[in-house]
């Protein structure tokens, strides 16, 4: 082969291997989104644990083309607001924002640069003004929302412990979702003859109040889908062990943490489901246009629970728990 054809080719080789190393580059740095996450209560930590899963699973690898500005769960919510400005400073690809109080303080944050946002859990996501509709949400928000599970698991309490009559609800009436909670629980406790005996529940101290000063009667106690009042469920389990009397969970975790049961959302579950539509975002997707999704409910039994109070389950029952904690 003639020198200078030689030479030639050796050139086009090396720019060919020169624009390669620049397209892996580039690959490696044009891809990387950045992730705000905002967290209230650290049980809800477990739900963006799942929203990192979920998301690996779709590519997208933590330290490697994505970034997460989390810093720790709230554990109240005043100045959530501020603290929402400040995220979105940073100027995020998107929101993960975690309860409804969060998720109203996210949609305040981005009304001017509509940086998308996806939301979980919630109770009502129209109700609370999140979005238009279920099924087209409009503006950059959409996300996962619980089902109205009140009445169903109200009768799984009393198919595991039948002879209940009276029922403790402490609720935080400055809370959206734990009002929800106990308009749902009048309207079950009713259609089943139940006594409702309703506790207002604002801050830790007045919870405390609670437990020190349980009423007498009482033979079962519900807590509502409310991020404080969820902090204590280990608190409220030890009460109801003392006292044996049924404390009924709303989501899965809470089984696991004392309680003799519990029906509702997982955590870790609904994580995914949020990355699932945080994926179509970032693909390209308007969240306005992604129909909000319900997550799934779950029957955990803790057996542990049960031995310490005496109770035995039917193994009927038993068989239709997705989760079982033995002793």
């Amino acid at each position: 082969m003639p020198k200078k054809s030689l030479i030639s080719i050796l050139s086009i080789l090396s720019c060919l291997l020169c624009f390669s190393i620049q397209k892996i580059q580039a690959a490696d740095t044009h891809d990387t989104v950045l992730i705000a996450a905002m967290v209230y209560g650290k049980h809800n930590v477990v739900s963006l644990d799942g929203f990192k899963a979920g998301l690996k699973e779709k590519g997208y690898v933590e330290g490697k083309n994505i970034i997460y500005l989390f810093n720790g769960p709230l554990n109240s919510i005043k100045g959530v607001g501020a603290k929402m400005e400040q995220l979105v400073a940073q100027k995020p690809d998107l929101i993960f924002s975690a309860t409804t109080p969060v998720s109203i303080a996210a949609m305040n944050a981005t009304r001017e640069n509509a940086i998308p946002v996806v939301f979980g859990p919630t109770n009502d996501p129209v109700k609370s003004g999140l979005v238009k509709t279920q099924k087209r949400p409009g503006g950059n928000m959409t996300g996962v929302m619980l089902t109205a599970s009140t009445a169903k698991q109200l009768e799984w309490t009393l198919s595991l412990v039948p002879d209940i009559k009276n029922i403790l609800f402490p609720f935080n009436p400055e809370d959206g979702s734990s009002v929800i909670s106990m308009e749902q629980m009048k309207t079950a406790a009713a259609t089943f003859g139940l006594n409702l005996i309703i506790r207002e529940t604002r801050n830790h101290a007045e919870i405390d109040a609670l437990i020190a000063n349980c009423p007498d009667g009482i033979d079962a106690i519900f807590l509502p889908r409310d991020g404080m009042l969820r902090s204590r469920v280990e608190d409220f389990a030890e009460l109801a062990r003392r006292k044996k009397i049924v404390l009924s969970g709303t989501r899965l975790e809470m089984a696991e943490e004392g309680a003799l049961f519990s029906f509702g959302f997982d955590g870790f579950e609904l994580g995914r489901q949020m990355a699932r539509l945080a994926a179509l975002i970032l693909n390209g997707k308007n969240p306005g246009d992604l129909p909000v999704e319900t997550a799934e409910d779950y029957l955990a039994i803790n057996l542990k629970t049960a031995q310490e109070m005496g109770i035995t389950i039917d193994e009927h029952i038993l068989r239709q728990a997705h989760k079982i904690i033995r002793p």
